[in-house]
């Protein structure tokens, strides 16, 4: 019996959707993962774009990743789990997969971060608008979310607000999807989120309680196995941790709900129920996290939300979870003794939830206008943001406070200025400066007690960038041990030719030109061995000759 062999002429012929296998998704989702992309993108080219040192913070968490990878590399799994304190690891380890790849630089922990922490977010931001609005209003909610200007600023800088930020997108949304605890598998799942999320900032907590306790109050009875399952599977991923840093945390803590306002300068920490604390994220919100045309979508989308409680008609059916989960979140950071820009950042996925939830209820001419205008505000954040575009404008009220650090009696429209970053500055490139001077024999860096908490001339940014470049540390007259000025006392007339001591000032005319610029217009000093030496002189490693003044 012979068996004939099929030929290409007698095979049926497959249709596109057979040849290529996509994933059956939306529009709206195809929508927000391009988004996504795009927003990766930008931060990539910013990254190549950017010099500068990193500021403060940035190059605070910069130093423990740095340390982390070091513990893990050399299989101290223990310490890279902690070194972190007062963070939890999470964010670190993260991190530490770009550094694996990349190496140590400024660049792999901040695409790494990136890569893992963008579309967690677009993920939640879009999977919660869609469940309590329908699609439309999950892939506004995206535009919203990563169109907003403080996110873009702070995914490209190494942070663990963002972050945060992401995966209380992820865990509100988890939560949601949990049917009141009644789906059992479902409500392990969101243990896993929340219990990540809580190994990524300790406040994580504040902004998902709110949501967990209406969820498990409209389950009611049936929710217990579900609550049960959630419970035990968050606190087994965060317990450790928590358990190991107690008495840190303890004490942590204990400062956090201290009364504001007795030892923080007036504005930053105001008195516990004073106006100026009460309504200070309020100012935060509208000048550094939105900006006013985001922050009109969200007050409007607010608005109608309560309205619909007035008239017993709630918006959505999550609209009890929605607006629980805000005015909690706002409640704990508000009642809460520590005050910063980046604290109400994970506010924004209600923002952005409930601020296009209503537009997606509007007459379809009506709802392509709003969303629009939306999309041409988020695109002018992410412009001004990223590339530095244009000029700040604001409105100013009466008894306007621009001093302050939230900007009461302000309402910004538009600005360049970032928070901490903005459009990339070359600086001098101090981090060749730093090789350079690593190469030509220098092997530690002192920086000027009068000039290392400047905000474009960070101690923590520079002691980063040192790492990378394999310098040690001086700070003023103290050795650095693993970023803390906690080692020997160390004379000046200590120092030798191997030892280079930075110093920051505004330049001035007929002084001998600095080693490096700043764009700020200060420059930076370089002298090697004892600064106190008369008449010493300034060295630059790519400056010919190298010693001049």
């Amino acid at each position: 019996m012979s068996v004939q062999m099929p030929t290409a002429g007698t095979l049926p012929r497959l249709g596109s959707s057979q040849r290529i296998a996509l994933p059956q998704w939306t529009t709206q989702a195809w929508g927000a993962i391009g988004i996504a992309t795009l927003f990766i993108g930008i931060t990539c080219w910013w990254l190549t774009q950017d010099r500068s040192i990193p500021v403060y913070d940035a190059g605070r968490h910069l130093s423990f990743a740095f340390y982390v990878f070091e513990y893990l590399r050399s299989g101290d799994i223990g310490r890279a789990l902690t070194r972190s304190y007062p963070y939890p690891p999470l964010t670190y380890l993260v991190g530490d997969l770009g550094i694996l790849f990349g190496g140590i630089n400024v660049a792999p922990p901040i695409i790494a971060e990136n890569l893992v922490f963008v579309p967690l977010l677009t993920l939640g931001c879009y999977r919660v608008g869609r469940i309590a609005f329908g699609r439309t209003a999950g892939f506004l909610a995206v535009v919203f979310a990563l169109g907003s200007p403080l996110i873009t600023a702070q995914f490209h800088v190494f942070m663990t607000d963002a972050p945060e930020t992401a995966m209380v997108a992820v865990s509100l949304w988890a939560v949601l999807a949990t049917d009141g605890f009644c789906r059992v598998a479902t409500s392990a799942g969101a243990g896993v989120a929340v219990g990540l999320g809580l190994l990524i900032k300790e406040p994580f907590a504040f902004f998902i309680v709110g949501p967990v306790a209406v969820t498990a109050i409209r389950g009611g009875p049936k929710a217990w196995r579900g609550l049960i399952a959630f419970t035990v599977v968050a606190l087994v991923i965060a317990m450790p941790w928590y358990l190991y840093e107690l008495t840190r945390l303890s004490s942590l803590s204990v400062a956090a709900i201290s009364e504001a306002g007795t030892s923080q300068p007036t504005g930053i920490a105001p008195p516990r129920f004073s106006a100026e604390n009460l309504e200070w994220y309020f100012w935060n919100i509208v000048n550094s996290q939105l900006y006013l045309p985001l922050f009109a979508f969200s007050a409007v989308g607010w608005v109608w939300m309560m309205v619909g409680f007035v008239r017993r008609r709630p918006v959505t059916r999550f609209a009890l979870e929605l607006a629980i989960g805000t005015f909690v979140a706002w409640l704990a950071i508000t009642e809460t003794f520590v005050r910063d820009t980046r604290y109400s950042m994970p506010l924004l996925v209600y923002l952005a939830v409930f601020g296009v939830g209503w537009i997606s209820r509007l007459p379809r001419t009506k709802m392509v206008v709003a969303a629009v205008t939306l999309t041409l505000a988020c695109i002018a954040n992410v412009a001004a943001t990223s590339v530095g575009l244009g000029r700040p404008l604001r409105l100013s009220l009466p008894e306007a406070n621009a001093g302050l650090m939230q900007r009461p009696g302000q309402l910004t429209i538009y600005s360049n200025e970032g928070f901490w970053v903005a459009g990339p500055k070359w600086d001098g490139d101090m981090l060749a400066t730093l090789k350079a001077l690593r190469h030509n024999g220098i092997r530690t860096v002192a920086v000027a007690w009068a000039t290392q908490y400047d905000q474009q001339f960070s101690q923590p940014g520079l002691f980063a960038l040192t790492q990378i470049v394999g310098l040690k540390t001086i700070l003023g007259d103290h050795v650095l041990v693993e970023g803390a000025a906690l080692g020997a006392y160390v004379p000046a007339q200590r120092l030798t030719n191997q030892d280079a001591v930075l110093e920051n000032y505004v330049i001035q005319p007929g002084n001998p030109p600095p080693c490096v610029q700043l764009d700020n217009g200060t420059g930076v000093w370089i002298r090697l061995g004892d600064p106190d030496v008369p008449h010493p002189r300034f060295y630059c490693p790519s400056r010919e000759p190298r010693f001049y003044g």
